[in-house]
């Protein structure tokens, strides 16, 4: 009764149920599959970052300014206190010395009154007539301007005398030789008709209508003014003579004065050379009276307190820590790790006494990496590697000198199937090899 529906319901229990988890399971390969293959192309296709990681810590740019004061003196002002941060060329120390100051005064008292000359000298040198100065050069020296018109005027007016004096005389010689030239021409004028009455005398004196004694008065009165006439002849070359040295003496005058006033000139401006080199050492002094920063940076130790206190030349009176636009890191990087390093590679910066979660990191360049290993004192060897930052603040906090950094330096990047593969790639290329 029961025998064929158990058997039916049996066949049918067992025909079916093997072919429904047939299925399920080719389903499930098939995604175990597709999900492998797409952890493959993942793996295959994401990058991550490269990093070779170090110790350092935060060292100053530049070494530590210490300022001193060439000359010494008495301290006049205090300008800054420790701890303060100061620009370069700020003002810290102002050191009172009056007799740099006062050796400037006389080296630009003797300077402007140089300046004076010089001007003067050299419209004289040029023959110039009116004498001008600067209205600035007038202001600073009233004294030496003034002093300086006197000579020139006295100059000239010595000058225009002499000139007068041989024009005089020049005027005179002229004078004559016009003179003596027309005493020539006078006498020539008299001579001719003379000398022909006195040949027809003689014919007159043969025929006997006129006496010898005419005839010789005739005679001696040509003689007269052939003598005279030889005479002023003979001057006009002695007047010619004397004009031309009166020329040349006039001539004389003025080069003289040109000639002296070029000397002078020459003098005056080797003078001024000398003395504005002196005049420069004196204002460097008198600038050196103030102490300034030559760097921006943090006042570090401020060894003078007191107003009035008495420095010598030399001492140290304030030490500088500089602070620049960016920090200098010096990591160590064991030996294994430096040879994936570059200058130029970028890198982050984590300062350990900030939380890297709340104030982030720096970015910076590596910069330079040393030429050999240095190993401390625990007998571990590293080579230094420094890395500077593109700014000197995280989160608004300066980060001072000596504190500690942590270093990511990015080498490149690999695959995560790099990575993965890694371990097997090793264990093939050293397998079967070892003694």
């Amino acid at each position: 009764m029961f025998g064929p529906a158990i058997d039916e319901d049996f066949v049918n229990r067992t025909g079916t149920a093997p072919q429904g988890e047939g299925r399920k399971g080719t389903a499930l390969l098939i995604v175990l599959v597709a999900g492998l293959a797409a952890f493959i192309w993942w793996a295959a296709v994401f990058e991550i970052e490269e990093v070779t990681r170090g110790a350092g810590r935060v060292v100053p740019s530049q070494q530590v300014q210490v300022i001193q004061s060439l000359e010494g003196g008495i301290v006049r002002d205090i300008l800054v206190a420790e701890g303060a941060t100061v620009e370069a060329d700020a003002p810290l120390l102002r050191i009172d010395d009056t007799t740099a100051g006062a050796r400037r005064g006389e080296f630009l008292e003797q300077e402007a009154a140089l300046m004076a000359e010089q001007i003067r000298v050299r419209t004289e040198a040029e023959g110039g007539e009116t004498l001008g100065f600067p209205d600035s050069l007038t202001a600073r020296a009233p004294d030496a301007v003034a002093a300086e018109r006197e000579v020139f005027t006295s100059r000239r007016s010595q000058l225009s005398s002499e000139l007068d004096v041989l024009n005089d005389k020049l005027a005179q010689r002229r004078a004559e030789r016009v003179e003596a030239q027309a005493m020539v021409a006078k006498l020539e004028g008299q001579i001719a008709p003379l000398a022909e009455e006195v040949r027809l005398t003689r014919d007159y004196v043969e025929s006997g209508a006129v006496t010898q004694i005419e005839l010789l008065r005739l005679e001696t009165r040509l003689a007269e003014l052939e003598g005279e006439l030889a005479v002023s002849r003979a001057r006009l070359p002695r007047l010619d003579a004397a004009i031309a040295e009166a020329q040349s003496q006039i001539e004389t005058a003025r080069r003289a004065y040109v000639l002296t006033a070029r000397e002078r000139l020459a003098k005056v401006q080797a003078e001024l050379s000398v003395l504005r080199e002196g005049l420069r050492a004196a204002e460097d002094r008198v600038t050196r009276t103030i102490l300034r920063a030559p760097v921006r940076g943090i006042v570090n130790t401020l060894n003078v307190t007191t107003i009035g206190a008495v420095v010598g030349p030399g001492d140290p009176l304030v030490e500088i820590v500089p602070v620049d636009d960016h920090l200098l890191i010096e990591a160590r990087i064991t030996p294994q790790d430096v040879a994936f390093i570059q200058p130029g590679d970028p890198a982050s910066v984590k300062i350990t006494a900030f939380d890297y979660i709340v104030y982030g990191a720096l970015d910076g360049t590596v910069e330079r990496i040393g030429a050999d290993t240095i190993t401390d004192a625990d007998g571990n060897s590293f080579f230094q590697v420094t890395v500077r930052t593109d700014r000197t603040d995280l989160g608004g906090n300066q980060i001072s000198p000596g504190m500690v950094a942590q270093i990511d330096i990015q080498t490149g990047r690999k695959t995560v199937l790099d990575y993965l593969l890694n371990p097997f790639l090793r264990v093939r290329d050293e397998a079967l090899r070892e003694r």
